[in-house]
Parts: structure tokens; C-alpha cells; sequence
């Protein structure tokens, strides 16, 4: 892994991100794509899979991208990935074009602007003919030993739960996604900054690995010349001890489908593993002020000498999921 911890305090991060740092834990050469340089076009790419209603993590992503479109107003590639969701996930086709239609409607009623002038935003699928054809392209320049080397870290755990495709499958979804985060060079794009949680760095390493080969291919070469940076979005803990919030793992968090009062309950737990991904939750995921969440923060402090007020914070927080659950279950009709 070449991922490193973002230095938030370093005064190149501060001017480039300002108080969005906050939102990101790790890096890889990031350097190389930030600051904006006008005459080094910047493009962004990020994704979701559909496989289920978006967790509180996967919401906290979400936010992170509509603020940073705002932040760096440079073109955007925002990819629903249902083809690679479908090789790697077991979930059945018509539920991820299903959530799929309803991630788009979503993310433009929480405030992703794909018609803004300022900063363009293609909010696409997998089925996208350009994407496929680059897919195919790609392919020659990576071997079976790739795959098996850069892999994401959690694969193990997915196959214990019987979530996982087939290896092909797998094999397959990666390609789809160096395609997404590649397309920009087609495009003119001189410098690409790449967005997704740091268990999904090696996507970041496989791009990598087709840029240097395809530019050592000789004649065999696509003419792509581009510097490739990622930053990597703080993970949320999942709850009662799961590493993260999966949408692929139920009982790891709270999601978007829940019942108001399922998510209640879930924000309401007491066990102790499940606090410190519930005040997480609160910093990324509500949209609170930073003064509100300043104030979550020294609930959660004195949780055990005024366990009422950690209590209403937390209430305070279900009711604000419930809001966006509810625009959910809207986007959906």
C-alpha cells in the first residue's frame, strides 16, 4: 500500500482542502494533483456500489463529495457501479438498478449539482458504452497476479459472510473501476484525484499499474500521460465491534432503508463497542454545524458522569437520519 496519513496541519493540505481535511485520513501522492494548477487540468472520480441502501458511512462519502465539489469546482465523474456491484456482490440485478435509480435521485436531492456550471458532474453508471470499450483496453495490461496482490483488505471477511462473487467476477469489477478513474485521460484531463474509503486504495495502486505499462507498451501505447493522486475518506467503525459500516453487513451500522424507529433504536444502544462509531457517525454523517459537533464531542466525553446528555445528542442524531432516510424512501417512488 502506498497510502500515507494526510498531514492536516501542512500548510500545501490547509490551502489545498481548508477545513474539508477533516473528512479525509489518508493519502496517496496527493501532492501531485493539489493545489489547482490551471494549466494541469484536474478531474475528480468517485463512485458507489448499489447493492443496498447507503449506510451512514456511505452517506458521510456522499457529503464529502457535494462539499468538495463546491470546495474545488473541477469537473467530476460520480459512477453508480451496478455491472461492477453485479460481478462482485451476491445481490440480484434488479435490486442494484433499483437502488441504483434511486442513488441518482438522491445525491441531487441532498444537493450534488450536475448541471453546475462551475463544477460539471457526470453522475453515471457502469452501463456506459465509453467505459466498457476503456475496460477492454485496460485489460491487456494486467495479469491474474495483479488481482491477487491488490486486493481489497476486507475480502476475506465479505467471503465469510457468503457475499462475494466469483473471482472473475471480481477481477472483473476492478477492471470497471481503473476504466472509471481512468476515463478522464481520454478526456484531456493532465492530473486526477481519485475519492473512496482507504480499504479501496488498490484500485488507486492497479491505475497506476496501467499508466507506467501502457506507457512502456511502445506501439502497443494509449498515449495517456496523466499523475494520479487519491485522497481516502475516514472510515466510520462499524457498530458492536464490526471493522466498519457495510451495507454488505447488516448488523455493522444504520442505513438509509431502516424504519424511523429501527434507526432509533440501532442510534440508542448502549453497548459500549457501538459508542465511539456513533459519535463518528454524528462528525460525518449529520451535517451538523462544527459547533454542533463540538458540542456531540463533549457529550460523548462525560457519557459516564451525565449519560442524559450523550443520550439527547444521540436522539438529536437519530432524528437526522430519520430526515435523510426519509428523502430516501421520496427518491424511490
Amino acid at each position: 500500500m502506498t497510502a500515507q496519513p494526510l498531514p492536516v496541519a501542512d500548510t500545501w493540505v490547509v490551502k489545498a482542502l481548508g477545513p474539508l481535511a477533516r473528512r479525509f485520513t489518508h493519502h496517496d501522492r496527493l501532492q501531485d494533483v493539489l493545489p489547482l494548477d490551471i494549466d494541469r487540468p484536474l478531474a475528480v472520480v468517485t463512485g458507489f456500489g448499489p447493492t443496498n441502501a447507503p449506510t451512514a458511512g456511505t452517506l458521510s462519502v456522499m457529503l464529502g463529495v457535494i462539499e468538495l465539489q463546491r470546495h474545488l469546482q473541477v469537473p467530476m465523474t460520480v459512477v453508480i457501479s451496478e455491472l461492477g456491484a453485479w460481478n462482485s456482490r451476491n445481490v440480484p440485478w434488479s435490486q442494484l438498478t433499483e437502488v441504483r435509480d434511486q442513488m441518482f435521485a438522491f445525491m441531487r436531492a441532498i444537493g450534488l449539482d450536475s448541471s453546475a456550471g462551475f463544477a460539471p458532474v457526470q453522475l453515471r453508471s457502469h452501463i456506459d458504452h465509453a467505459n466498457l470499450v476503456r475496460c477492454g483496453r485496460i485489460a491487456r495490461f494486467l495479469s491474474r497476479q495483479d488481482f491477487l496482490d491488490h486486493h481489497e483488505d476486507l475480502v476475506d471477511l465479505y467471503q465469510d459472510h457468503g457475499l462475494l462473487g466469483s473471482e472473475v467476477g471480481l477481477t472483473v469489477d476492478a477492471l470497471y473501476t481503473v476504466a472509471d478513474i481512468l476515463g478522464p485521460a481520454e478526456e484531456g484531463a493532465a492530473r486526477v484525484l481519485m475519492l473512496s474509503g482507504l480499504e479501496e486504495s488498490y484500485f488507486t495502486e492497479l491505475s497506476r499499474l496501467v499508466l507506467q505499462r501502457q506507457c512502456e507498451a511502445g506501439e502497443l501505447s494509449l498515449g495517456w500521460r496523466l499523475d494520479l493522486g487519491a485522497l481516502y475518506f475516514r472510515v466510520l467503525e462499524g457498530l458492536g465491534g464490526y471493522p466498519k459500516m457495510s451495507k454488505s453487513i447488516p448488523a455493522s451500522g444504520i442505513h438509509l432503508g431502516m424504519r424511523d424507529g429501527e434507526i432509533t433504536a440501532r442510534v440508542l444502544v448502549g453497548d459500549e463497542a457501538s459508542q465511539r462509531p456513533l459519535l463518528s457517525a454524528i462528525e460525518l454523517s449529520s451535517g451538523w454545524t462544527m459547533s454542533e459537533i463540538d458540542q456531540a464531542r463533549a457529550a460523548y466525553r462525560r457519557k459516564f458522569q451525565e449519560p442524559v446528555g450523550w443520550d439527547l445528542t444521540k436522539r438529536r442524531f437519530a432524528e437526522t437520519f430519520t430526515t435523510y432516510a426519509k428523502i430516501w424512501r421520496e427518491c424511490g417512488r
